[in-house]
């Protein structure tokens, strides 16, 4: 079961686990009245209300008006409960989802920060790659379909494939995404906390850098569920919700934030220009001995 928090008399008690509570109860230490939350609950409801739906045992007794009062949620969970998507086991895995999506895209500010800093590498991952596979096949789809209505568009090459070879390219690309995008999160992560550390940045771990990338870009990935336009959106709300991640988990300025995720990309668009520039010296002066 989810963690669960407990509070009295508009204090917290602390957060506990399903066995916590039970021997509380046991030992007298929580009682009916108590007021408890958890991930997926709107507001705070008596124990005595919700300790039969989580297979628990305390008598009913009633609320007074002092006791019923409700802490404020951002006093008593404040960071680290989210995302939803850590607490699938309890939710849901579509519900989930879901939430943990909405939350990112619609509520960048308040989900970075409440979510967890720490708490390994394999659930935002996960999360990452399932989006990201899912929006990546879906592209493929609107591809594919736009090869078959517009085939006489096709570049030379395409167009003397075998019939049906560049949709099978296409779908094979599907089954390697995985591990790419396995790969992208790793590096593209990598290389912004690297960024976070030359900027003096870096206020957390890896991890934490790990974290906001996945969420944050995962999500940002359904708008390629959109045709047309989808992809330019994905890429600008991902750009958005990464640079509000680093700054309310790595607890930094906005331009800091921006430029430790911006610089990679920059750094490498300054060097193929360099590259090209060279290259582009080095062939006038091997066309001028040519003469």
């Amino acid at each position: 079961m989810a963690t669960i928090h407990i509070a009295r008399n508009q204090q917290t008690l602390g957060s506990f686990g399903e066995e916590e509570i039970r021997e509380g109860i046991r030992t007298g230490r929580f009682a009916a009245k108590d007021l408890v939350w958890r991930v997926g609950m709107d507001t705070w409801k008596p124990l005595s209300e919700m300790a039969p739906l989580w297979g628990l045992d305390t008598p009913p007794p009633p609320l007074t008006e002092a006791e019923a009062a409700t802490p404020a949620l951002e006093e008593v969970i404040g960071e680290g409960t989210e995302p939803a998507w850590e607490e699938r086991e309890t939710l849901g895995f579509f519900p989930a989802l879901s939430r943990t999506v909405s939350a990112v895209l619609m509520r960048p500010g308040e989900t970075f920060a409440r979510m967890k800093r720490e708490g390994g590498l394999t659930n935002p991952l996960l999360y990452f790659v399932i989006l990201s596979c899912a929006s990546y096949a879906v592209s493929v789809f609107y591809q594919i379909l736009s090869f078959s209505l517009q085939s006489g568009t096709l570049p030379a090459q395409v167009q003397h494939m075998p019939k049906n070879m560049l949709s099978y390219t296409l779908l094979g690309t599907i089954l390697l995404s995985p591990a790419l995008y396995t790969v992208t999160a790793f590096l593209g992560s990598g290389l912004t906390h690297l960024s976070l550390k030359l900027l003096g940045g870096a206020n957390r771990p890896f991890e934490t850098t790990f974290r906001v990338i996945c969420y944050a870009q995962a999500s940002a990935a359904v708008f390629n569920f959109l045709p047309l336009c989808g992809g330019l959106m994905a890429i600008v709300w991902g750009v958005y919700t990464i640079i509000i991640g680093l700054m309310k988990t790595q607890e930094i300025s906005g331009w800091k934030a921006a430029l430790a995720f911006l610089l990679p990309g920059i750094l490498c668009c300054g060097l193929f220009l360099m590259v090209g520039v060279a290259a582009g010296i080095s062939f006038a002066d091997l066309s001028k001995l040519g003469h």
